[in-house]
């Protein structure tokens, strides 16, 4: 009984007393090598939340631009009906006035002027930089639809 009572005692004074000592002199021994170490995980992690806040940043915008263009498919495959603003009845009249230029032979996209918005924004990363200017330039001589220059836009700003 008695030697458990010590055993007890030595474990008490283990713990309270030498355990605490010989962790601070460990840690007085160690300080710099803990610090570097502490500075290197902050990094680490501010490095990893950066990337997590661009990549879902990215994500969502990808996400609602493709929710966007195919609500818009959607309502024009439904009702016939086109959101861009030439689809607007003053864009209507002035497009009906307006001189429409056609495409090229060698437009990057066969038969652009018959295709919806969504579907030819499915085809733009496909484009080179060229090939992109050439599209805008037509689109804003002639339906002008927003969703076709912004993503031209888009794709030019990931560039």
């Amino acid at each position: 009984m008695a030697s458990q009572k010590k055993d007890s005692s030595d474990q008490l004074l283990d713990l309270l007393v030498y355990a605490p000592v010989g962790l601070a002199l460990e840690a007085l021994d160690n300080f710099p090598r803990l610090v570097e170490r502490g500075k290197s995980q902050v990094t680490l992690g501010r490095f990893v939340a950066r990337t997590a806040a661009k990549k879902g940043t990215s994500t969502l915008e990808g996400l609602a631009d493709r929710v966007t263009n195919e609500a818009g498919q959607v309502i024009v495959d439904i009702f016939g009906i086109d959101l861009t603003p030439s689809s607007t009845p003053d864009a209507e009249a002035a497009a009906a006035t307006a001189t429409v230029v056609s495409e090229p032979d060698d437009f990057p996209i066969a038969e652009y002027d018959s295709q919806a918005a969504a579907h030819i924004v499915k085809l733009l990363p496909q484009l080179t930089a060229e090939e992109l200017d050439q599209v805008e330039a037509h689109e804003a001589a002639n339906r002008n639809r927003v969703t076709v220059l912004r993503k031209i836009a888009q794709l030019r700003d990931s560039e």
